[in-house]
Formats: C-alpha cells, structure tokens, sequence
C-alpha cells in the first residue's frame, strides 16, 4: 500500500467514514496478559442506551390520573382501563403497555423512572441538544470532551483493561470522545469476515514502514485498535457458561446480547453505550399502537432481557436509558407530537431505590407547561449524571467536571 492509500485510509478511518473509528485520543500501549485484564476488584458497570429523536415522555411515562392528559391528546393518549391500558406504576403514573417487559423490574424494585427530567437550555434542536446532554455542557460550545469519557479518565488505572469502555457502533458518540481510548466497535460483517483487521494488518504489521514521523503515533493508535478488535473478537466467539436469556430480533437486542456477553466474560468492561434511533415522533406516532409503541416493545423487551442475561451482575451494572428532550404536551395534527423541553430517563439496576416514579411533578395545566406548551424541567439531567457518578460509580466529580454547574443532589434516587 502506497503512502498516498494509508494517508487516505488513516484519514477516512479518523473521520469515520470507513467502517472504524479510532479510539479517541491515542491509545496507552498495555502489555497484560489476557489472565492480567480482568481487575482483581470487580468496578461497577454502567450501560448508556440514548434514545435519540426526542421520545415522547408523556407516552412512555404516562400520567394517567391527570385528566389534562387526555384533553391534550384525544387520539394518541393511552388509556387509563380497558384494552391497551396503561400499565400502572403508582396512583398517578403507568407505563406504556408496550413496555411490559420492564414492569416485573419495577416489581421488583430495580427500576426507576425519573419524569421531568432534562435541559435548562431552551434549544429545540436535536444536534444541539444531544450535544449539550453528552458534553454534560448546555450551551457551552467549547467543550469537546463527554461526560462518561471525563468519568473514565477521572478513573483509570494502571489495571485497566483494553476492553474497559466500548461503542456498539461504528462512530463513537460524543459521551466517549476525549483522551481517554474507547473502542468503537464496526459492524458483525466487518468483524466475521475480517477484512478490516486483515487490512489494518497490513498497514500496522511490524514490516510497515511509514516515511512521515507525524504518522507515528497514528500507527500506534492502528496497531493497538487491531489488538484490541482481536481481543473483542476472541471474546465474542467464546460462548459464556450457562443459559442465555430471549432477546428481541433486530439491532438493539444484538446490541445489549452482545454487551451482556461482554460482561459476562468478565474481561474489566465498565462502560458501553447503545445508540437507538427513531424517536423523532411528528407523524403518526400513534398511541397503544403505532410507531412509538413498536419501538417500546422493542426497548423494553431488549432492557428485560440484558437484566436477565446478567443475573447477578445487574446488582453492579446500571442501565441508564434517556433522550434528548421530550415533546410537546399538546398532539399536533398528524397524529404526533413536535419537539418539547422537559423528557424521562429510566435507570435500572444497581443500587437504584426502584419501584417508584421519581423526579417533581407540576401537572398538565397551561400555567404548569414550558411556554404553556411542553413538560417543564424540574430535574436537571446533569444531577441525575452526578447521582450516577457519586452513587454507582463511586467517583467524587472535581469542580468543573461539570463546566458552569455545581450539580444538586437526587435525593432517594439510590439506596444509601
């Protein structure tokens, strides 16, 4: 391969036009054994799945009790009785009913869904608001590293294992971009047949030599990426002991199947975030049926079954489940909803106090909305973040972490 193809390849790899992107930040070389990377302390896990669209809150945490409710929404509300009724949580909240595969776990109290939760920034953008959710930065443009990378780099260790944070996708969001490494992961087909690695091979191989010291280090970044694809690989292929549990048929089931995999082998993985598109919601969102419920079955059933997948580890795993924002209280004319203010977040195993709906609940009535049009936030998503990390994570955030913010605590969120 010519210097003109690496230098192209290397670029496309970078940007992540090709079926890779680099770790961020270049990537400590680590000489463990494999016996070597499993830390001796096992450290809590925590899974982020970014419903990204802005999913209707409303619909998925239901108010039933508010009659409001069901004014704003004559043809998509979900029912409080009959067929299709909402699936109660409390005297005043329910689930949607196609989210039934989560309801034994606030049964069981291992899980918890916060309302009202989300941004004081007034953006209705989608790429804005993502982007000041995952830099933990509301309307600080200059910030370019993620919350959970800030968290991993705040963490590490000398222990840490190649496999210690993972992207299901060929494109890492920006929660995982910053100095510390973080393997996206490219698609099954890349993975089976090998070509990528093949290639990355040929260009890192110790025989390679490049003419520009400037491409040094990127070599490095390859030739730890190859090893560290290699080590994902080996471990995917090796079927882990006892039963597995039914997950739903497409994308996001495979996804968490493979994440639970992943834990399950016990190989040091702390950090792993499921990106879930499609919740952008203006038509034909429907109501018990329709878009916005298929795709709740789907992530319900898929959250049930990776609780179930890891048995005993949920006890140290937390699942947090969010979204952008919410959307508008009000249904538009075309059997949806437009982009709102004020969303949810599910939060599921750890030592979260389940079996209870959290977060301030200010009702329905014009007086009550954001702009008389949108659920108001009453929880800053970045206290929910700083709860994660302070209660599951173990980490005491320095000041900054959370750049123009001193995060309030979320208290009751988790057990003490």
């Amino acid at each position: 391969m010519t210097n003109l193809n690496r230098r192209h390849f290397l670029r496309a790899a970078a940007l992540g036009t090709g079926v890779l992107l680099l770790p961020s930040g270049l990537l400590r070389l680590r000489a463990q054994e494999d016996s070597k990377e499993t830390p001796k302390k096992r450290k809590p896990a925590l899974v982020v799945v970014y419903l990204r669209g802005g999913a209707d809150a409303l619909n998925v945490i239901v108010p039933f009790a508010d009659k409001r409710y069901y004014e704003l929404r004559p043809t998509i509300a979900i029912p409080d009785k009959g067929d299709g009724a909402v699936l109660p949580l409390d005297k005043q909240f329910g689930l949607h009913p196609a989210l039934s595969g989560l309801l034994p776990w606030y049964e069981k109290k291992r899980l918890a869904p916060i309302v009202c939760v989300g941004s004081n920034h007034t953006t209705r953008s989608h790429f804005d608001a993502q982007d000041f959710m995952e830099y933990a930065a509301p309307g600080d443009r200059t910030v370019r590293s993620g919350w959970l990378n800030r968290m991993l780099e705040a963490g590490k260790s000398e222990l840490d294992s190649s496999l210690r944070a993972l992207a299901m996708q060929g494109l890492l969001p920006r929660s995982l971009r910053g100095d510390f490494p973080v393997l996206a992961v490219p698609d099954k087909k890349v993975l089976k047949d090998g070509e990528l690695l093949e290639l990355f091979d040929d260009l890192y191989g110790e025989d390679a030599k490049m003419e520009k010291r400037e491409e040094d280090s990127v070599r490095d970044t390859g030739r730890e990426t190859v090893e560290t694809l290699k080590r994902y690989r080996e471990i995917m292929a090796k079927p882990v002991s006892g039963e597995r549990a039914e997950f739903p048929a497409g994308k996001l089931g495979d996804q968490l199947k493979d994440i639970a995999h992943v834990m399950r082998s016990d190989v040091g993985l702390e950090v792993a975030c499921v990106d879930v598109g499609g919740w952008d919601d203006h038509v034909n969102e429907g109501g018990v049926e329709g878009n916005l419920a298929t795709r709740l079955k789907t992530l319900g059933d898929a959250l049930g079954a990776f609780a179930t997948d890891i048995g005993e580890r949920l006890d140290d795993t937390l699942v947090v489940c969010m979204t952008e924002f919410g959307r508008t209280a009000r249904e538009n004319g075309n059997n949806g909803t437009d982009h709102g203010h004020g969303g949810f977040m599910f939060l599921l195993g750890g030592k979260v106090e389940g079996g209870k709906v959290h977060g301030t609940w200010n009702g329905l009535k014009d007086d009550a909305l954001y702009q008389k049009r949108d659920l108001a936030v009453t929880t800053d998503f970045r206290d929910v973040f700083n709860e994660v990390l302070c209660s599951h994570a173990g980490l005491t955030p320095k000041d900054g972490f959370f750049p123009g913010y001193s995060p309030k605590r979320v208290n009751g969120l988790f057990k003490a």
